[in-house]
């Protein structure tokens, strides 16, 4: 495979054979967690992509051996309620992806989690192993999810296994996300890269113009089906609160939370 490597940093940008951007992110020391900054240089890096003729799809991966483990939790952990409602925390990284009127394809390898997923989730394509593991944990540190998670899963596995997933913090694999129309294909283990690199291939073969059109329909009937503005006011709702705190306490010190009775 012929990459040229043209950025080093939180995102590893590279062209393959002049018509599909890799971008990897690359914070492999933390999980792939989607810092502010890094957010950022994956949003530049977008628009780069989205302005260059050349380009007619762009691949999402991870560093290492896991997708994204989702938001950073130190970050999260300065935020209150007010804080993210005015910094519209995720709002810039939901709306980035949304503008790319060109294919996105996310190759997920080992895990994908929360923000992680939700990331996934904005692409167009996923690739994955059966034994990927998706989830939704925020529960588990006082938050919900906060990125489409609520809707898009919703929408892909139905109210009852959403509430699973969300409520029970139980995982879904690939294959199960397969089975459900959540993944678009399944590939051997360290071969999702290869496999969304076909799909661009493919991509490239149609015409560009034409792409693009059949995207926005295609997303446009799925926006009508969610209501992510709703979802992120909720999200706002829980910064701040005593469990979100405690939740995110316990996880920065390696300890179970306890939560506390509602009075």
């Amino acid at each position: 495979m012929d990459y040229s490597t043209e950025t080093e940093g939180l995102i590893l940008a590279q062209t393959h054979q002049r018509s599909t951007r890799i971008l990897t992110l690359n914070r492999p020391n933390k999980r792939n967690a989607l810092c502010q900054a890094l957010i950022d240089e994956l949003l530049r890096q977008l628009e780069i992509a989205s302005a260059d003729p050349q380009i007619r799809a762009i691949v999402i991966a991870g560093s290492g051996a896991i997708f994204s483990a989702g938001a950073d939790i130190k970050e999260i952990a300065q935020l209150d309620g007010e804080t993210a409602r005015r910094k519209r925390y995720l709002e810039d990284l939901c709306h980035g992806m949304k503008q790319v009127r060109k294919p996105i394809i996310a190759a997920v390898e080992g895990r994908a989690l929360g923000g992680g997923f939700e990331l996934a989730l904005m692409a167009d394509f996923i690739v994955a192993t059966p034994d990927v593991e998706f989830r939704l944990p925020e529960i588990s540190i006082g938050l919900i999810p906060g990125a489409g998670g609520t809707q898009r899963v919703t929408a892909a596995v139905g109210k009852y296994r959403a509430m699973n997933m969300i409520l029970l913090n139980e995982p879904l694999s690939g294959n199960e996300a397969y089975q459900v129309g959540l993944v678009s294909k399944l590939v051997e283990s360290g071969k999702t890269l290869s496999g969304a690199l076909d799909i661009a291939q493919k991509l490239a073969s149609q015409s560009a113009s034409t792409l693009m059109l059949a995207k926005e329909a295609i997303c446009r009937a799925d926006e009508l089906q969610h209501d992510h503005e709703f979802e992120r006011s909720l999200y706002y709702s829980t910064f701040g609160t005593r469990d979100m705190v405690e939740g995110v306490n316990a996880f920065l010190e390696k300890r179970a939370p306890v939560w506390k009775t509602p009075s």
